[in-house]
């Protein structure tokens, strides 16, 4: 009589393993959820020690006033994963220097991302920009993007 009293436990036991192994398997699945570079910071803060790159010591354009629109996936570590220059205005070789900060990039979970989600979105940087407000988002606005699909990372 013994023996049958444990049964509905592991029965029990192993129902639930299950479903939760169906659960993760599900959410590593779905891959990283998609959110506009407004929200990014709901999700994760940017660490801005992080910002850095490899600069080469000469290239055409370095000087000039650009920026470039760079998407990546926030790992749950907060690294950057499958980062990718989208857009770089006016074209220059800045290109690389922007890929390099996309991939030094770290973020630090917020408390809303206690889980830490993957989240795939991008963001805008700035290369030698005027201190005039209204001259910096003239050279800003080509890069701004109203989306990207998760298929054009």
């Amino acid at each position: 009589m013994s023996k049958f009293r444990f049964i509905p436990y592991f029965l029990g036991t192993a129902v639930a393993c299950t479903f939760a192994s169906v659960a993760f398997a599900q959410k590593i699945e779905d891959g990283p959820k998609a959110v506009k570079p407004e929200r990014l910071a709901h999700y994760w803060a940017l660490d801005n020690s992080s910002v850095v790159a490899d600069v080469p010591n000469m290239a055409r354009g370095i000087a000039q006033a650009t920026c470039a629109a760079v998407s990546f996936i926030v790992e749950s570590d907060g690294s950057t994963s499958n980062v990718k220059v989208q857009k770089v205005e006016p074209e220059s070789q800045l290109r690389g220097i922007a890929e390099s900060m996309g991939q030094h990039i770290r973020f630090t979970p917020t408390v809303a991302n206690m889980g830490r989600d993957r989240i795939f979105s991008w963001l805008i940087f700035p290369f030698n920009m005027p201190s005039d407000p209204d001259q910096r988002s003239a050279i800003m606005q080509p890069c701004a993007l109203d989306t990207i699909a998760l298929k054009d990372r």
